[in-house]
């Protein structure tokens, strides 16, 4: 028997938004006293709003030279943790604050043990693997970027080198 054929409708694009977009709550105790809100599916635009946070956060600590990201395990917690700020309503409290304040609660977060109870109970195993696979797909591609745009200038300066000791040969 023949599958259906249905045209894609504005309703089902609304339809399947509303899913990555609608948060829940996670309760942190059994008396369900405390709880977070969180985005059990997440959204493509949300996983690139994280990867431009990586890269900004980054770039902030290479200019002001701080003592972060010393090896991949530091960088792995980072975006981990970039995980939880952004598909939990923390990133509305973190939203203006320093890059430092950002590392220091990461640290908070692992030292009481909600960093763990976030990764393994709140979030799925798909999301977070789909989430981290995105984020390496997107950092290969601008690793490849740089070593193009870094063979390219090599390139341009060896023609430039070229076209001098052309010029002061024609001199001569």
């Amino acid at each position: 028997m023949a599958k259906r054929e249905t045209k894609l409708l504005l309703t089902d694009i609304q339809k399947n938004a509303e899913s990555v977009n609608t948060n829940q709550k996670f309760y942190l105790d059994k008396n369900q006293e405390k709880f977070i809100y969180y985005y059990p599916k997440f959204s493509k635009r949300k996983i690139t709003i994280l990867i431009n946070d990586l890269s900004h956060t980054i770039a902030y600590v290479e200019r002001h030279k701080l003592d972060f990201f010393n090896n991949d395990h530091e960088l792995d917690h980072y975006i981990l943790f970039l995980i939880i700020k952004h598909f939990t309503s923390l990133q509305a409290e973190l939203k203006d604050k320093s890059i430092e304040t950002h590392f220091a609660t990461m640290n908070q977060l692992i030292d009481i043990g909600l960093y763990e109870v976030f990764l393994l109970e709140m979030f799925t195993f798909d999301e977070l693997s789909h989430t981290l696979d995105e984020i390496s797909k997107r950092l290969n591609l601008s690793i490849k970027y740089l070593e193009l745009e870094k063979e390219l200038h090599q390139q341009l300066h060896a023609v430039n080198t070229f076209t001098n000791v052309k010029t002061l040969v024609n001199k001569n």
